[in-house]
């Protein structure tokens, strides 16, 4: 039923929230993916096609700086709070999916007396909602247009949101309804991935493996409690009252309570027991010799699950050779890859398209004139190019080689080469082109390229060799 679904998922997120925040593989994995999806924040570089604006190079080229420096001031502002950046919010998008599978944000406008009260540039801001406050009324529990808290018209489209604001001590719990665009803007941001039909929620990651983690909590905490008892010596005390040791007195005296009796024993105590009594220590053959091997695989199978290479999750490399770590980092840069282009196409790219149109109205950037307007090009003047985080190397000599190559004989742009290492190519550019008229002031000598040499020409390092600290 409809009250159901929704109680059996906060349930779920619940259980998840916890074992993301007791289980160090389950953040590992969170963390994993924040790191290689986002990283320290993706970055967008204005990318007007002078051609379609009337522009000429130069005039493109000032703009596009000008945009980019209007969007760099915004991010130091975007949260609500004033507290956390553009990156944070990017990083807690990722993490809000992996444990909800969804994530929510508002858009906040300050009005002109607030913005300058807070010293704010801009007026835009983002506000982040928990899902769990995603959700329908009591009032409109049996409204078909209402599912799991979203309003639907007609055609299936989302076009409003109901936020539960919990119950207090002065205060009786309520709903505030959003909609879903404000004008020809998104206001309220509500993403998620589709992976079946008819789908209005997000369902997280750790989902489908759920239980798992409480088998592998299981598993490993009975195997650290046997451990425990096996280094606290524990003992058992033999008695064989028929010894020819144990005559009437001693007899007697053990079943009168005159005898020794031992509850614990000290660290490095001495034990003598009575006549007819033996002291056997108790030995555990724990952990057993399948232990790492079953270990592993649950570990394996948590790591297909989220789509993070198991030697990620583990940040050991020690077992990982070249061959192998190379082709588990490619697997997992193209699903990395889906990731970035799901929240730029949906998210990131809405955001800045907001961002754009208030620096263009607060006079940051212009349009030259005999240009077509803003809202007539609106695409055209907000295209931009995101920069993702570096791929990291595992050998980092053989793909310099590669990237050489390839340059050389123009397989690839220096701007697909430079956004590859996560850096915009005109701001390197520009260090390359500093640097060099400072050496030349200093009498420096340039560093040559190297000499292309043919792979055959180099011998072959053996694949299988590990290669420690691959990621």
């Amino acid at each position: 039923s409809r009250g159901s679904e929704r109680l059996d998922r906060e349930k779920l997120n619940a259980r998840i929230e916890d074992v993301v925040a007791n289980d160090g593989h389950a953040e590992s994995i969170r963390a994993t993916l924040t790191t290689n999806i986002v990283g320290p924040g993706l970055k967008a570089q204005s990318n007007l096609s002078a051609t379609k604006l009337g522009l000429t190079s130069e005039q493109a080229t000032e703009i596009e700086r000008a945009q980019e420096d209007a969007v760099a001031i915004w991010e130091k502002e975007a949260h609500v709070s004033g507290k956390f950046q553009w990156a944070d919010i990017q990083a807690q998008s990722i993490s809000s999916y992996a444990i909800h599978g969804e994530y929510c944000y508002l858009d906040r406008f300050f009005d002109e007396k607030t913005r300058k009260r807070k010293g704010r540039t801009f007026s835009f801001a983002l506000q982040d909602i928990h899902p769990n406050r995603l959700r329908t009324p009591d009032t409109e529990f049996y409204d078909a247009k209402i599912r799991d808290g979203i309003y639907f018209d007609s055609d299936s489209e989302a076009v409003g949101y109901f936020i539960h604001n919990p119950a207090d001590l002065n205060e009786p719990e309520s709903w505030c309804y959003y909609p879903a665009k404000r004008g020809h803007i998104t206001n309220f941001f509500h993403n998620f991935r589709l992976t079946k039909a008819e789908q209005v929620r997000g369902t997280s990651i750790f989902a489908p493996v759920i239980k798992l983690f409480r088998d592998k909590y299981d598993f490993l905490d009975y195997e650290v409690i046997a451990q425990i008892i096996q280094a606290s010596f524990p003992i058992a005390i033999e008695r064989d009252y028929a010894s020819p040791e144990v005559d009437d007195g001693i007899l007697k005296d053990i079943l009168d309570g005159e005898a020794r009796w031992y509850q614990q024993v000290e660290a490095g105590q001495v034990i003598y027991p009575n006549p007819g009594e033996k002291v056997n220590p108790l030995s555990s053959d724990r952990p057993g010799n399948n232990f790492e091997a079953f270990f592993k695989m649950i570990l394996k199978t948590l790591s297909a699950a989220a789509g993070v290479p198991y030697h990620q999750v583990i940040k050991d490399f020690s077992e990982t050779n070249y061959s192998s770590a190379r082709a588990a980092l490619l697997e997992s840069w193209r699903e990395f890859q889906c990731y970035r282009d799901w929240l730029i196409r949906l998210f990131l790219q809405k955001v800045r398209e907001i961002v754009i149109e208030e620096a263009w109205l607060r006079g940051m950037w212009s349009i030259p004139e005999g240009c077509p307007g803003f809202y007539e090009a609106r695409n055209l003047w907000t295209a931009c190019k995101w920069t993702p985080p570096a791929r990291g190397h595992i050998d980092e000599d053989k793909e310099a080689k590669a990237n050489e190559r390839k340059l050389a004989t123009n397989q690839i742009t220096y701007e697909a080469y430079y956004a590859e290492q996560g850096l915009d190519w005109r701001q390197e550019f520009e260090k390359i082109a500093r640097e060099r008229k400072v050496m030349a002031e200093l009498g420096i000598p340039f560093p040559e390229s190297s000499k292309m040499q043919d792979s055959t020409d180099e011998p072959e390092e053996d694949e299988e060799t590990p290669k420690a600290g691959a990621a």
